[in-house]
């Protein structure tokens, strides 16, 4: 997995490869702390995730905790097709924001 951070008027963290046990808590890691940095709203740009596991989705789960308790959100883009239904399936789509 690969994360290139991009600051603009909201935070831009671009995903590559796979989101799993063993990619999780490095995304945690990176993220987490955009929030706290002064912008609230996060993106996560997914186009190149071809993989979210359950780990993945609880690292998604706290950056949506932590930007809303500062005013904030984050907005899930770029996800294919099978990773929507993932969303869809696991009743996150109510969550998050997303943009295809």
């Amino acid at each position: 997995m690969n994360i290139s951070i991009e600051r603009k008027d909201h935070t831009i963290a671009t995903v590559t490869g796979r989101i799993d046990t063993l990619t999780a808590n490095e995304l945690e890691h990176k993220v987490l702390p955009l929030i706290t940095e002064g912008k609230p709203t996060l993106e996560i740009n997914c186009v190149g995730v071809n993989y979210i596991s359950s780990s993945g989705l609880r690292v998604f789960l706290i950056a949506n905790k932590a930007t809303k308790a500062i005013g904030g959100s984050v907005i899930i883009t770029g996800l294919g097709q099978e990773l929507r239904n993932l969303f869809e399936v696991t009743g996150l789509t109510e969550l998050f924001e997303f943009r295809y």
